[in-house]
């Protein structure tokens, strides 16, 4: 246990960071390993952040995704010809793009999600309820502190 405010606010930094490091390996290769048919991980990701972050710039999926802004054209342009993505000039900023989910991006979206829910959740089972109960607080205590005042992640 930490003795100064500083080391505990170092052990608290270094847990969350592990824990979200570890579940997000995990996720990954969970979907490395079941393929989700139609999608690379990338695309995946990509749509996934686009739910969450509706009317996103491609260069915000780019940070997010950490690839350079032409892997991430190429990425998009896909799923718009897929229409499972669309693309379409900002209103207030004509230069700005925005993206968002199409029906058939959602329909994706929400059968691959699953397949990535639930080896977290089988995970989790062995945990007594009122331990799954404090991860729920914990990670709804957590998250508000790292999002933007724009609504999505803070930038890298």
């Amino acid at each position: 246990m930490a003795t100064n405010p500083r080391d505990d606010l170092a052990a608290c930094a270094v847990a969350v960071m592990d824990a979200g490091l570890l579940v997000s390996r995990f996720v990954r290769a969970e979907l490395w390993r079941q393929k989700p048919a139609g999608l690379s991980l990338a695309q995946f990701r990509g749509l996934a952040y686009v739910n969450a972050y509706p009317d996103c710039a491609p260069s915000e999926l780019a940070d997010y995704l950490m690839l350079t802004r032409p892997a991430v054209t190429r990425l998009v342009d896909e799923l718009v010809r897929r229409r499972l993505l669309g693309r379409r000039v900002d209103a207030d900023d004509r230069r700005r793009q925005t993206l968002a989910l199409t029906v058939a991006g959602r329909r994706m979206l929400d059968s691959h999600l699953p397949l990535a829910r639930r080896p977290v959740a089988d995970r989790l089972e062995s945990f007594p309820m009122d331990e799954r109960e404090r991860v729920r607080a914990a990670m709804a205590l957590v998250a508000p502190h790292f999002v933007s005042s724009r609504g999505g992640p803070e930038p890298a």
